[in-house]
C-alpha cells in the first residue's frame, strides 16, 4: 500500500492501457474509496455502473457519431471514446438526474472520482476522468438503463506507457494568505536543479513519502554551498534504477546521504542504492528523520536498509518539522570533509560566522531589491548583523531584518545609495556607529523600542529622512547622528535623552518640528545654527532664526 504522498505524487491521466486484466477485487476497493468521500448534508449523490466491453464501446460510438456534426468538439470528443474503447475496465458514475443543490453534488462527485483515482494508483493503476459523455447524455442513459445522470466515466487499468508529470503553474500565482517567502522551499515548485557536472557531489537517497522533509533540505544544503545530486524530476512508469546506479557509481559522487524513515528502510529503490554505494565504496551517511534508532525501525525485519549500513554511519537525526533543519551542520561537516562544499560559512548571498551561540551575518553578496536575512541558518539563530555586512550595495532598495536580531553592527547598511525601508525587529537593543550613513533614499525608519543610545553619525548623510521618532528609553544622541539630514523635517525626542553631543543637527535645514527635554545637556549655543525653522528652548539655550541664545540662569 502506498502512502497518501506518494499516491497523490503518482497520480497521472493515462490514455494509453495496457491489455493485462483487472481483477475485480481491485475495482470494488476502487468503488469503495469513492464512497469514502465526504459529500454535502451526506447526500452520497453518486452510483456506479460497471459497463461490459459492449455497453462501454456503444457510447463511445455514440459520441464520435456525435463528433460528426460538432466539429468544435471533434479532437477531444474523438479521442476519448478512442480510450473508452480501448480501457480495460470502464466505470460510469451517476448522479441524480435532478439534484436539490448541483453545486454541492458536482463538488461531492469531484471527491468521489479523487478517491477513486488516488486508489487506483495505490493498486498499482492508471486512471482516467472522461467528462465529454455529457455530449451524449441522454444516449449513454439508455445504454446503460439509467435515468441518473451519467456524470462522467472513470477509466482504469495497467498502464501501456509511461505519463509525465503535467507542468503545474506555481503556488505564489495561486495561494494568497500565506508567507510563501518562508514556507516556499517545502514544495517541489522550487526545488533547485540537482548538479550535473565534472565536480565532487553528493548522492541523495530516499522515499519519495518523505519529500517535504527532502525538499526542505535540499534547498538548505544548496544554500550552504553542498553540491548535490538527486531525482528532481521522477516520471511516473519510467524505470530511473539504472540512472540512479549509474550515478553513484560515477567518480564524482563521494558521499551518499540516506534519509532513514519507515517508507525509505523498506524502499527497494533505496536498497538498491546504499547496496550499489556499498559495493563501490562510497561513504554513506544515515539522516533520521525524528529521533527513532535504525534498530527499532527495522526490529523482525530482513532485508532492511539498515543491515547494510555500519555503526560509524548511523548517526544524524533531524527534527520532523520540515522547516527545523537541525541536521544542517552536521551534514555540512561531512560535506566539506568528502569535498562536496564549495564555500563554508556560506549561506546563499551570505556569509556569516557563529557567534554568542547564534549567528552573525557578515558579508552579503547577492543584487536582490528586497533582502530578507533569515531567522536561522544551520539550526542556529540569526542574532547580528556583522559591521559593514549589508552595505554599499547599489541594488538594495528594502532590507527586512528577523525577530531575534539583536545587534546591528557599525555601518551595517551604510552606502545602500537606493534604500528606501527597513524592517527592524522589536528585538533588537543595540544599534553601531553610522549604521546607515549615506543611505540617501531612506525616508522614514521606526526605530525598535528597546535601543538606549543613537550613536555617533547613525543618520548620518540620509538625505532624503524626512522623520525620526526615537523610542523612550534611548539616553543619548551620538555625535553628528542627523548630521546632513537636509530633509530631515520632524524628530520627537523622549524625555529619557539626557545627552546630545556636537553637531547632531549641523545641515539639517529644513526641520522645523522638535521636541527636546528641557533638562537635557551637551547642547551649545550654535547647536541649532544650521536649522532657521527651529524654535525650542532647552539645554540652557533659546533657539530661533538659525540663532542659539544662552538663557538667564538667574
Amino acid at each position: 500500500m502506498l502512502f497518501l504522498d506518494e499516491a497523490i505524487k503518482n497520480r497521472r491521466s493515462i490514455r494509453k492501457f495496457s491489455k493485462k486484466p483487472v481483477k475485480d477485487g481491485d475495482v470494488l476497493e476502487i468503488i469503495r474509496a469513492g464512497c469514502a468521500a465526504p459529500s454535502a448534508k451526506n447526500r452520497q449523490p453518486w452510483q456506479f455502473i460497471v459497463l461490459t466491453k459492449d455497453e462501454a464501446h456503444r457510447i463511445a460510438d455514440a459520441m464520435k457519431e456525435w463528433a460528426k456534426s460538432n466539429p468544435l468538439g471533434k479532437g477531444t470528443v474523438v479521442s476519448s471514446a478512442s480510450i473508452i474503447q480501448c480501457a480495460p475496465v470502464v466505470i460510469a458514475v451517476c448522479s441524480p438526474a435532478v439534484k436539490s443543490c448541483p453545486r454541492s453534488d458536482y463538488i461531492s462527485i469531484g471527491a468521489c472520482l479523487e478517491n477513486m483515482c488516488l486508489k487506483a494508483v495505490d493498486a498499482g493503476l492508471g486512471s482516467l476522468i472522461v467528462c465529454d459523455v455529457d455530449c451524449v447524455a441522454e444516449e449513454a442513459k439508455k445504454i446503460l438503463g439509467t435515468k441518473d445522470e451519467v456524470t462522467a466515466l472513470f477509466l482504469t487499468g495497467y498502464t501501456a506507457a509511461a505519463a509525465k508529470a503535467p507542468s503545474r503553474k506555481p503556488l505564489v500565482q495561486k495561494v494568497r494568505g500565506l508567507d510563501l517567502a518562508r514556507l516556499k522551499f517545502s514544495s517541489p515548485d522550487n526545488l533547485p536543479e540537482a548538479y550535473i557536472g565534472d565536480k565532487k557531489f553528493a548522492f541523495v537517497s530516499y522515499s519519495h513519502a518523505d519529500s517535504d522533509v527532502v525538499i526542505n533540505d535540499i534547498t538548505e544544503f544548496k544554500r550552504h554551498g553542498i553540491v548535490l545530486w538527486y531525482d528532481s524530476s521522477v516520471i511516473y512508469g519510467e524505470k530511473w534504477d539504472d540512472k540512479a546506479l549509474n550515478i553513484i557509481k560515477n567518480p564524482g559522487c563521494a558521499v551518499v546521504l540516506l534519509y532513514v524513515s519507515e517508507t525509505s528502510l523498506r524502499s527497494q529503490a533505496v536498497a538498491r542504492e546504499i547496496k550499489t554505494a556499498k559495493e563501490y565504496g562510497k561513504r554513506v551517511v544515515s539522516i533520521h528523520i525524528g529521533d527513532m534508532p535504525l534498530n527499532d525501525y527495522c526490529r523482525e525485519k530482513t532485508g532492511c536498509v539498515a543491515e547494510l549500513l555500519d555503526e560509524s554511519e548511523k548517526f544524524i537525526s533531524r527534527s520532523v518539522i520540515p522547516e527545523i533543519n537541525d541536521a544542517t551542520e552536521a551534514v555540512a561537516e561531512v560535506c566539506k570533509n568528502a569535498g562536496v562544499i564549495e564555500k563554508s560559512g556560506v549561506y546563499d548571498n551570505f556569509e556569516y560566522e557563529v557567534t554568542r551561540g547564534g549567528i552573525r551575518i557578515t558579508a552579503y553578496n547577492g543584487t536582490s531589491e528586497t533582502v530578507v536575512v533569515p531567522s536561522r541558518i544551520s539550526g542556529m539563530a540569526v542574532i547580528e548583523i556583522g559591521h559593514n555586512s549589508i552595505s554599499l550595495n547599489a541594488c538594495i532598495k528594502k532590507i527586512v531584518l528577523p525577530s531575534g536580531v539583536s545587534a546591528i553592527g557599525d555601518g551595517a547598511f551604510s552606502g545602500n545609495a537606493n534604500l528606501k525601508d527597513i524592517i527592524l525587529p522589536s528585538s533588537i537593543e543595540e544599534i553601531g556607529v553610522a549604521a546607515f550613513r549615506d543611505c540617501i533614499s531612506l525616508e522614514r525608519i521606526s526605530l525598535p523600542p528597546c535601543i538606549k543610545i543613537l550613536r555617533e553619525a547613525t543618520f548620518r548623510g540620509c538625505k532624503m529622512l524626512k522623520e525620526c521618532v526615537v523610542p523612550d528609553g534611548v539616553a543619548e544622541l551620538g555625535e553628528a547622528v542627523f548630521n546632513g539630514c537636509i530633509s530631515l523635517e520632524k524628530v520627537v525626542l523622549p524625555e529619557s535623552v539626557k545627552k546630545m553631543t556636537e553637531g547632531g543637527f549641523f545641515g539639517c535645514v529644513k526641520l522645523k518640528d522638535i521636541a527636546i527635554p528641557e533638562d537635557i545637556e551637551g547642547l551649545e549655543i550654535q547647536s541649532f545654527d544650521t536649522c532657521p525653522e527651529v524654535r525650542v528652548t532647552a539645554g540652557g539655550f533659546r533657539y530661533e532664526n538659525g540663532k542659539g541664545f544662552a538663557l538667564n540662569k538667574d
